[in-house]
């Protein structure tokens, strides 16, 4: 009888992940907030298989604003600027409710960001999403409070 063993995670890039690197923060359910479909699955997948839980996509503002209101979120990954429109009000409310984000923008003005959102981190595109992660998760939500 031939023994199986599970196979070792890899992300997209080829990396492998040690099991320390999976569980060191347990398993986390993100809100993906980006407007670019391409994107928000290569965020998705890697997300999956860094070991953590997507709580759900959003694409548009209203969208997001309804799915914060409604789902457990652990911490979110926001594209700054959806089809013009910015995310700010997900992130004030995101804020309200004490729960972890960080920016991820290819057009964002970090210094504009960093104004309104004093203690938030914003990253430019493209950004390793375990990078990502990891600052998203490595304080508490009352860090998030100004």
């Amino acid at each position: 009888m031939e023994q199986r063993t599970e196979p070792d995670r890899q992300i997209s890039a080829g990396v492998k992940l040690t099991n320390s690197e999976t569980s060191s923060i347990g398993e986390k359910r993100v809100l993906v907030v980006e407007d670019e479909a391409l994107i928000a699955l290569q965020l998705e997948m890697e997300i999956e298989d860094i070991g953590h839980k997507v709580a759900g996509t959003c694409m548009n503002l209203p969208e997001c604003l309804r799915f914060i209101e409604d789902a457990e979120i652990d911490g979110a990954i926001l594209d700054v600027d959806l089809r013009g429109v910015d995310v700010f009000p997900a992130a004030e409310k995101l804020r309200q409710k004490n729960i972890p984000f960080v920016f991820h923008t290819g057009h964002g003005d970090k210094y504009q960001i960093e104004e309104r959102f004093p203690r938030s981190t914003v990253f430019k595109k493209p950004t390793s999403t375990n990078i990502m992660l990891k600052k998203l998760f490595s304080f508490s939500p009352k860090a998030q409070k100004i």
